[in-house]
């Protein structure tokens, strides 16, 4: 804006100006109107989908649960200072002597602490983090299949929106030509008015019908874009793919892809990962029944400002750092605890983890009856839309000869309006049919693939 205003203060004439105007601005709008492919729609959604990004965030506090872990295997550290000014009779630390005299002292200690043995709890709980992390991993996946197929659903069902508006303003179009002819036949004398009016009836519910559609394009764009999380735009249009026939038969059976989508499918891998860390729960919770061994070291020192060198008759002043030097102490220790009765603590812990881990062998069966009913069920609906869709293709052919027939009879006048219409009104809802169980099979197959594990394409 302040280039253009700058050109203008320079001599720029106005009408240069507008014609720049007139020449980006479609320029512009074709570059907001480009239509979004199914990759596309895909990546997007699954850059913002939640559910896909609280998973990652539940990967990441995996991943810092496990590194905890590992740290615990490591000897720790602690450092302390201490600074006191004392009043009165009180004992000197260095000395371990009664003054009366005031005085301040300063205490250091460097103090660590090992786990030797704790009945393996530390090895089993990496393990189990380990195994929560990986699960973590194809929790993602999981999401992300499911953000998948509502894409793709979606994204068919613009698809299938499309043709059937695309269908609906064919008939339309098609009608008003025949509301020309028969005007012309009525006009000659060759057809009752009634035949015209009965073509105008059906004119105005084909603009209905268009309308409908594009109602229902504008719904299921909606929907796309709101399973996309962007902002709802007029100028949203999909790229409408080239698909081909699709195949006829079913090359394997609805065993061999539920064998096949059992080992590619995450929810069951990140199903068995949980079961076997229950099982590390459960020798966790195990390990707390041996003896615990410990091992401990401190370094420690003090100053007191009390404390003198020499005899009592000539002392003399202890420096700070040599007294601290002097006073220097060390300690090593290493402690054994057995458990002898904990109020049942214990071994409420160990039944807990074994129910649990029962919970997870059956939460893992569970998610593979799932997996296995949900292909049962698709398979058995392609085998059920393969069939109605070439039904429908024979359907619509035939429908579709007896309709041309039609209208060439009416075109002449040797036909009534109320028989055409029944013909042109069969052949509408052939067509529909043959649409909307193209897709549907084509979903089915879609899905199919998807369940052994093949990336879904257009």
């Amino acid at each position: 804006m302040n280039n253009f205003a700058k050109y203008n203060e320079q001599g720029m004439k106005p009408t240069s100006l507008l014609i720049i105007i007139v020449l980006l601005v479609p320029g512009l709008a074709g570059a907001q109107s480009k239509p979004w492919t199914f990759r596309q729609c895909l990546d997007t959604a699954l850059q913002r989908n939640i559910s896909v990004n609280q998973s990652r965030m539940s990967y990441e506090l995996n991943k810092i649960n496990l590194e905890q872990v590992k740290a615990n295997r490591i000897p720790n550290i602690s450092a302390n200072a201490n600074e006191a000014l004392n009043f009165g009779k009180n004992v000197d630390p260095t000395t371990n002597s009664f003054v009366t005299e005031g005085y301040h002292s300063t205490n250091f200690g460097l103090n660590s602490s090992y786990n030797l043995f704790n009945g393996l709890q530390n090895a089993n709980t990496i393990r189990q983090n380990t195994l929560y992390m990986q699960a973590g991993l194809y929790d993602i996946e999981k999401a992300k299949n499911d953000v998948i197929l509502n894409i793709t659903t979606g994204y068919l069902q613009v698809l299938f929106a499309n043709e059937i508006l695309a269908a609906a303003k064919n008939q339309e179009d098609a009608t008003a030509v025949q509301v020309g002819r028969t005007e012309k036949l009525v006009s000659a004398g060759k057809s009752p008015e009634s035949d015209l009016l009965q073509i105008k009836s059906q004119l105005a519910t084909d603009n209905l019908s268009v309308i409908t559609a594009t109602n229902q394009v504008d719904l299921a764009k909606v929907t796309l874009m709101q399973l996309m999380d962007i902002p709802i735009s007029d100028d949203f249009k999909v790229e409408v793919p080239v698909m081909d026939e699709p195949a006829a038969d079913l090359l394997q059976t609805n065993t061999e892809i539920y064998l096949k989508s059992l080992t590619v499918q995450p929810q069951i891998t990140s199903a068995s990962l949980r079961t076997t860390a229950s099982m590390m729960a459960l020798k966790i919770s195990q390990g707390a029944q041996w003896p615990r061994i410990s091992l401990g070291a401190n370094l420690n020192s003090n100053y007191a400002s009390s404390r003198k060198k020499g005899n009592f008759v000539n002392p003399e002043g202890y420096p700070f750092v040599q007294q601290v030097w002097d006073n220097i102490g060390q300690s090593f220790s290493m402690g054994i605890s057995i458990p002898i009765y904990s109020n049942r603590q214990i071994r409420s812990n160990i039944d807990r983890a074994k129910i649990n881990l029962i919970t997870s062998q059956l939460n893992e069966q569970n998610v593979k009856n799932v997996l296995r009913k949900s292909v049962e069920q698709t398979y058995s609906d392609a085998r059920a839309s393969v069939k109605k869709y070439e039904a429908s293709k024979q359907q619509f052919a035939a429908v579709e000869s007896v309709f041309r027939n039609a209208e060439t009879k009416f075109a002449v006048g040797v036909m009534s309006a109320t028989e055409f219409m029944i013909q042109k009104n069969n052949y509408t809802q052939s067509q529909s049919n043959l649409i909307q169980s193209k897709f549907d099979y084509i979903f089915k197959r879609k899905i199919l693939d998807f369940y052994q594990g093949k990336p879904i394409t257009f």
